[in-house]
């Protein structure tokens, strides 16, 4: 009823003057998955597994056991190369083994 009034009058409230604060949850809202900021996805011999990010070819050795001690390469813009054991996997890359050559 106050509010009508003050329109009626012209006359503003005293407490609409005043800045009012601002929530910050409203400007800044993603639909992001916490779950995905926290896991990279590559795809290791043509399935797509999920990593924690900044995970080491020794961590997907421990993931996926049947890579054994099987050579990690990685495809890039260059061609490929191998990855080393402290070398971390990006974010949609494609990575295969290849086993280590014996001879008998």
């Amino acid at each position: 009823m106050r509010a009508f009034l003050n329109r009626i009058t012209g006359r503003r409230s005293p407490e609409l003057n005043e800045p009012q604060p601002v929530i910050e949850q409203h400007f800044n809202r993603t639909n992001s998955n916490p779950i995905e900021e926290t896991t990279v996805r590559a795809i290791v011999n043509g399935k797509l597994v999920d990593l924690p990010r900044g995970a080491t070819v020794e961590e997907l050795r421990a993931k996926l056991p049947e890579i054994g001690n099987d050579d990690v390469m990685e495809e890039g813009f260059g061609g490929t190369k191998p990855l080393k054991e402290n070398e971390a996997i990006k974010e949609g890359s494609k990575v295969w083994t290849v086993p280590k050559i014996v001879k008998g």
